[in-house]
């Protein structure tokens, strides 16, 4: 029998077969309300060898989504890695155990969540994947690029990614009777949808950035200031869309520029921000220091538990911009006399919260050339190329606007 040590407390324990089935026994295998457009796409690829990694901010339902594609299955394990009875003895030796109390003639089907937490579960994965382990693989991870630098380098040509976000508009409806206001008020993480009460939804919304902060950045990048770096996201999460440079936010903020750049990285990396580019035709000018980045948030929610006012521009702003997270590799903005808030496959669109559209924004859309011009706002006009947000964030909507 193998042992484990146990780091936490500096000395040797056996962790034996029947304490890991009796963690793994207490597991319920709820499947909530049905998230059918990520559960069918992933289901599609579940009997290819590939392993399959979810993605994706924390509690934004990469557990429901295991638990919701385990109910459609059989010999299945799921095994929760941020489980706090397994701390101390996270470690590919962990998962060999797992792997080996449940291997059979019949194929396995091993869900792992939250794996960033075992250090070297790349090659422990590699291994068995290169062997031919009769076993499928599906992890789940809480950060962009699962924290090691080797990973994609490994498992290239052995992994499918689904990155998963937090609810999106048409899946808040299917979670809530609320409607856009709501929405853009509390965002789409699925608990605090579901929870009725404003003040628990506050608090949750804030637990959960703590929880991001603390063990996503500063337990896993052992950063030592916890201060500057919520001010740097405190500072974003109140203003979602903001053009602004590292330099800046350095000055603004009276941080070093290089921490900055490397805060804004991480933020990313956990799904916290994300990052638009200005557009440009010519490769050299989307890079001269007057080029900045636009940062919007992942949740609207964040917004809210930093601030007291309702800014619906900012809000609108955002919602669009997530709208098109998926595909936000080719999704910019633009700038000349006048600002073009996004631009993606030749499609360029403004974003208003007042009633009546002003001028100036038909000023930007005129400036930039692109094959469609469209504004997104409270009010829809189509004659006059202006699409309602509620509209525009249905999915069947985006095909519309391309035809």
């Amino acid at each position: 029998m193998k042992t484990f040590i146990n780091k936490q407390n500096n000395h040797s324990y056996m962790l034996s077969d029947s304490e890991i089935k009796q963690v793994l026994s207490t597991y319920k295998i709820r499947s909530g309300i049905h998230r059918k457009d990520y559960t069918d796409e992933i289901i599609n690829y579940i009997e290819r060898k590939e392993i399959l990694i979810l993605k994706g901010v924390r509690r934004c339902g990469k557990t429901t989504i295991m638990m919701q594609i385990i109910k459609k299955m059989e010999n299945c394990v799921y095994v929760n890695l941020d489980d706090y009875r397994f701390l101390g003895f996270l470690s590919t030796e962990l998962l060999e155990k797992v792997l080996q109390l449940h291997l059979s003639k019949k194929k396995l089907y091993l869900f792992l969540d939250e794996i960033q937490n075992i250090q070297g579960f790349e090659k422990w994965l590699k291994t068995h994947y290169d062997m031919g382990t009769n076993v499928k693989f599906i992890i789940s991870g809480s950060n962009s690029s699962i924290l090691s630098k080797d990973f994609s380098t490994l498992l290239t040509g052995r992994s499918i990614t689904f990155e998963i976000l937090p609810l999106s508009f048409k899946e808040f409806q299917d979670f809530s009777k609320g409607g856009i206001r709501e929405f853009l008020k509390y965002g789409g993480f699925p608990e605090v949808v579901l929870e009725k009460d404003e003040q628990r939804k506050r608090t949750l919304l804030m637990n959960y950035f703590d929880t991001i902060v603390e063990k996503d950045l500063v337990q896993k990048y052992d950063l030592t200031n916890h201060k500057q770096l919520k001010e740097m996201l405190k500072f974003i999460m109140l203003n979602p869309g903001i053009r602004i440079s590292a330099n800046k936010l350095s000055k603004q903020l009276g941080i070093s520029i290089n921490t900055i750049k490397s805060y804004l990285s991480l933020a990313e990396n956990v799904y916290l921000i994300f990052e638009v580019p200005f557009f440009s035709f010519s490769a050299k000018t989307k890079f001269i220091g007057q080029r900045v980045s636009k940062y919007y948030i992942i949740d609207s929610g964040f917004f809210h538990i930093f601030s007291i006012r309702n800014e619906e521009s900012k809000l609108f702003e955002n919602a669009v911009a997530l709208r098109f997270f998926d595909k936000r590799q080719n999704l910019y903005y633009w700038y000349g006399n006048n600002e073009v808030d996004f631009i993606i496959d030749g499609v360029a669109i403004n974003v208003v919260s007042s009633e009546r559209v002003p001028k100036r924004e038909f000023l930007g859309l005129n400036e930039v050339k692109a094959k469609k011009k469209m504004i997104v706002g409270k009010k829809e006009n189509k004659s006059e190329g202006i699409y309602s947000l509620e509209h525009f964030l249905e999915d069947d909507a985006l095909t519309q606007f391309y035809q």
